[in-house]
């Protein structure tokens, strides 16, 4: 049997995870979402807020080439900790993260997670675009 198209994989897009790991096993237990050939755009906040920042980040990165992830406010945030350029907040969540034995693996990871996806004429972004660029624009 040979899989689908690349265009007619059914697409599920999945906004601020913020760290809520069990939420979203719980989520991806959903038949539909649980389907190989089911891909799932994630559209940033991946970390931070919720109780295990840690797993949800190994969760989505688990999920291979089936999980297009972006970057948020929050994995901005953790991406600058970890460059020194920003304290961590009182109330973050992502110490675990920081502790982890794999967490150069997971950063290396997630710093390479565009800002942007624009793909079958569909663009996701964390906050929005600026109204006077382009798609164009904001892609570059």
């Amino acid at each position: 049997m040979t899989p689908p198209a690349e265009s007619s994989r059914e697409v599920w897009v999945i906004g601020d995870v913020q760290g809520c790991a069990g939420a979203l096993r719980a989520l991806l237990d959903h038949p539909e979402l649980s389907h190989p050939d089911t891909e799932l755009w994630f559209a940033g906040d991946l970390v931070n807020r919720g109780p295990d920042s840690l797993g949800a980040l190994r969760l989505i990165r688990s999920l291979g080439p089936r999980a297009r992830a972006i970057l948020g406010n929050h994995d901005l945030h953790l991406l600058a900790v970890v460059a020194g350029v920003r304290p961590p907040g009182k109330s973050d969540t992502i110490q675990d993260i920081l502790n982890a034995p794999d967490a150069s693996e997971l950063i290396d990871w997630l710093r390479h997670r565009p800002l942007l996806v624009r793909d079958r004429g569909h663009v996701m972004v964390h906050a929005g675009i600026l109204p006077a660029w382009t798609l164009d624009q904001a892609q570059a």
